[in-house]
């Protein structure tokens, strides 16, 4: 049996991989011609035309590739979405449509998703949160959803509210225009507060403006998402019929110390020097992906660790420079 997979590294790069074992070979290329920029970052695949749709942020656009030859990706067009807002984030496509999400110029304002069909023709455009992330159409194609990650400035003085917008998307392309988001925020957190475990911190910080979804995925019969808040270190439940925030997941702690597991702890010892340590780390998944297995969603992340660092506010700190007990640390330096 042969897979297909997509891989990108600057460049756009077509692989197969065969049978139960997992190899990957690079059978076509297609390059940007830009470099140290994001350039090719997230695809979505029309397989009735064989098309990529790859968001290129260093153009703010998104370059289509014709891989009906997959040895030969080739370039279609781009669309330009300059007229859209500042930045490209994510693409998805589903059914023939595809739905872009595009920040605003001052990515604290709220952004968009702009709506497409598989030839670039324009078909709407909705407002959704501050820093549109992350979209997702759910795998009947009756909604998308979009992770508004709601980020602070650089001075960390402006914090929008994260948030997840979820849009009904019509049978019919004619009623499209008529699609609005709806919102599901966390405000009701900024009362009832969060469970133990879900990070809610920095200057000023509230559940909702502190919390910034990133990813998503989707339980099989699309009733739920869930959703990565990446720097909180939780997830989020959002029941998509009513466009609420049903839960919130911590997602707790790393024990480093555990048999088996160990880290490089150093980038300042002239080597890689794996091994256990007594410290506890956060897992703070950015991109995530779901499953179904004898009735049950299980649910796979990529554990990034993910932290804050803005000139405004900064959590990271090098353990030489903090106060700790050396009877439990005692080769801290």
């Amino acid at each position: 049996m042969t897979r297909w997979a997509i891989a990108m590294l600057g460049t756009m790069c077509v692989c197969r991989s065969a049978g139960a074992q997992v190899t990957l070979e690079r059978i076509g290329r297609y390059d940007t011609g830009i470099t140290f920029q994001s350039a090719a970052e997230i695809v979505a695949h029309d397989p009735t035309m064989q098309r990529l749709f790859v968001t290129n942020a260093a153009s703010n656009a998104i370059d289509v590739l014709s891989i009906v030859d997959p040895s030969m990706p080739t370039l279609v067009r781009s669309i330009p979405l300059g007229s859209f807002g500042g930045g490209v984030n994510s693409v998805a496509v589903h059914n023939g449509l595809v739905a872009v999400a595009v920040e605003a110029p001052v990515k604290q304002s709220p952004g968009s998703v702009v709506f497409f069909d598989l030839e670039g023709r324009h078909l709407h455009t909705i407002t959704v949160g501050a820093l549109p992330d992350s979209l997702a159409f759910t795998p009947d194609g009756f909604h998308l959803l979009v992770a508004n990650e709601g980020e602070p400035n650089a001075e960390y003085t402006i914090d929008p509210p994260g948030s997840v917008s979820v849009i009904a998307i019509p049978n019919a392309r004619s009623e499209l225009t008529h699609a609005r988001a709806r919102t599901a925020g966390f405000e009701r957190f900024d009362l009832l507060g969060v469970p133990e475990g879900v990070r809610i911190f920095g200057p000023g910080a509230t559940p909702s403006r502190d919390i910034e979804p990133e990813y998503i995925t989707f339980n099989a019969d699309a009733s739920l998402a869930y959703v990565s808040c990446q720097e909180n270190n939780a997830l989020a439940v959002i029941d998509i019929a009513s466009a609420q925030v049903a839960a919130l997941l911590p997602l707790g702690t790393k024990d480093w110390m555990q048999h088996g597991r160990g880290f490089d702890a150093s980038d300042l010892d002239g080597g890689v020097h794996m091994r256990p340590y007594p410290v506890h780390g956060l897992y703070q998944p950015d991109t995530i992906a779901s499953y179904t297995v004898g009735g049950r969603t299980l649910i796979v992340t990529a554990n990034e660790g993910e932290g804050r660092e803005y000139p405004g506010y900064l959590e990271e700190a090098r353990v030489k420079d903090l106060s700790l007990d050396p009877s439990a640390v005692p080769d801290a330096q």
